[in-house]
């Protein structure tokens, strides 16, 4: 342990501020896009909650030219920056929710939930804010979806390939690649498939929701997996044609992005079947018609089963959208929760431990059966889709789940201490650390506000990727650690 100890690498504070100052441009934008919009439609008292927030990353912005990055950014420090511009961002949207007649502890709750694309709210009246607060609140989820898939790809992975990531995890520098400048161009083009999608999916929402700002701001939600809408019923008020229109919006970034970013070299086909586009949505699909399925056999009506059926497409998604209620119907609601444990493929803008990592737990437990049945030296690799897992991610699983269950377990008892029902309560955990949105009724309004603000801490955990937050928390990220 003495020997792995000294051979780890701290995160330098001055490299990270660079960095940091660096991206302060993108902070500005998250807010400034909600700001204009304040400013066109006359909602002055939201403008100036936004506007006074939005100096600070501007001011960053103009410094980063005196202060550039250096070219020896570490993935530690990529990912204290992650860490940093999620933290960042939702506290500088505060006085923006505020301004909205929400209470500071709500008004962070609201912020995080937004910038982490999870979908969680306890705000009341949405109907009757201005635009700008739709804006704001959907704004934030496609900038926060955006950041997790570019950070799914190139901070956490490791910029370009998987050799690249493994290059990254290997060293502590990148002498010969800048990771800043492959992760701004992998954002580049990743932000050109992302834009078109948002589009396409907007201008196919207006005509079947009831005024073109839902269905722009319901499209803003569904290309970030996010879940906000206008209305306090999530989608159960809009027709089967919307609701159906959003749930293919999200299937579009339930897999890595990279695949459409690889149609025009390699072509459609190859892009999607090579990548994990095809196994995430069959999954997704398979599950939810499993879901109906159930529905059906227990004596529901083919609308119930159609409402479990997009329920649990959320849920796998980790949309939080739902077209009904959340019921105590308990194969369908195991499903669901067992969907959102898992989420969608890796490089998406879902939450949850993600897919491949559940096909590598499957894939253990077959070498370990299959193991017992052989003799002692016969050789059992662990493959998943014909490629070897590395040690390393054996390593990492290992690390998710172990953080995944222990959150779960503090934060299921925290909100029961609280004196929240335990199914609800477990529910709402579980949807609050796999940033999926869902809620069986726990998390509302009435909510006592420390267990607003212990849900507020699950969400980043989990949008954050559980080892990415604990890093950032370590002191010994930024100071050595001498035994």
């Amino acid at each position: 342990m003495q020997g792995q100890a000294s051979l780890t690498w701290v995160a330098r504070p001055g490299a990270v501020a660079r960095a940091s100052l660096a991206l302060a441009h993108v902070v500005a934008m998250v807010l400034a896009v909600p700001f204009a919009v304040a400013l066109g439609e006359g909602a002055w008292k939201v403008a100036a909650a936004l506007g006074v927030p939005l100096l600070l990353p501007m001011v960053a912005a103009g410094l980063a030219g005196r202060y550039p990055p250096g070219r020896d950014l570490r993935q530690i420090e990529a990912v204290a920056v992650l860490v940093l511009l999620f933290a960042g961002v939702s506290v500088l949207a505060v006085p923006g929710f505020m301004a909205l007649g929400l209470s500071p502890v709500d008004a962070l709750f609201e912020s995080v939930s937004a910038i982490t694309s999870t979908g969680l709210t306890v705000a009341e009246g949405t109907m009757g804010w201005p635009l700008a607060g739709h804006a704001l609140r959907g704004w934030m989820q496609w900038a926060g979806g955006f950041a997790i898939a570019v950070a799914g790809v190139a901070l956490i992975l490791g910029p370009g390939s998987a050799r690249g990531a493994a290059s990254a995890l290997g060293r502590a520098g990148l002498p010969d690649r800048d990771l800043l400048s492959s992760t701004r161009a992998q954002a580049r083009r990743l932000l050109v498939a992302y834009s078109a999608l948002t589009v396409l999916a907007a201008v196919a929402f207006v005509p079947l929701f009831p005024t073109w700002w839902e269905g722009v701001a319901v499209a803003l939600a569904a290309v970030s997996t996010g879940g906000f809408t206008p209305r306090p019923d999530s989608l159960e008020s809009y027709s089967r044609a919307a609701q159906a229109a959003t749930m293919v919006a999200c299937l579009a970034t339930t897999f890595s992005l990279m695949a459409y970013v690889r149609v025009r070299r390699d072509g459609p086909r190859a892009a999607f079947v090579e990548s994990n586009a095809a196994r995430v949505v069959a999954l997704c699909l398979a599950v939810s018609v499993a879901a109906a399925g159930l529905r059906l056999v227990s004596g529901g009506s083919p609308a119930h089963a159609l409402d479990a059926l997009l329920n649990t497409l959320s849920g796998v998604t980790t949309a939080g959208f739902s077209v009904a209620p959340i019921g105590l119907h308990t194969p369908v609601m195991a499903l669901i929760l067992g969907a959102m444990v898992v989420g969608g493929g890796a490089g998406s803008t879902t939450g949850g431990i993600k897919q491949e990592r559940a096909a590598i737990l499957a894939a253990m437990v077959r070498v370990a059966l299959t193991r017992l049945k052989s003799p002692p030296r016969t050789v059992t690799p662990l493959k998943i889709h014909g490629a070897r897992v590395r040690r390393a991610q054996v390593t990492a699983l290992g690390a998710v789940l172990f953080l995944y269950a222990a959150s779960t377990m503090v934060v299921w008892i925290l909100l029961l201490l609280g004196g929240v029902a335990p199914m609800p309560a477990l529910f709402d955990t579980v949807s609050a650390l796999s940033t999926a949105g869902l809620s069986m009724g726990a998390v509302g309004p009435d909510l006592a506000w420390p267990l607003k603000l212990v849900l507020a801490a699950a969400m980043l955990l989990g949008r954050l990727e559980f080892l990415a937050f604990v890093a950032v928390l370590s002191p010994g990220t930024w100071a050595p650690i001498h035994r």
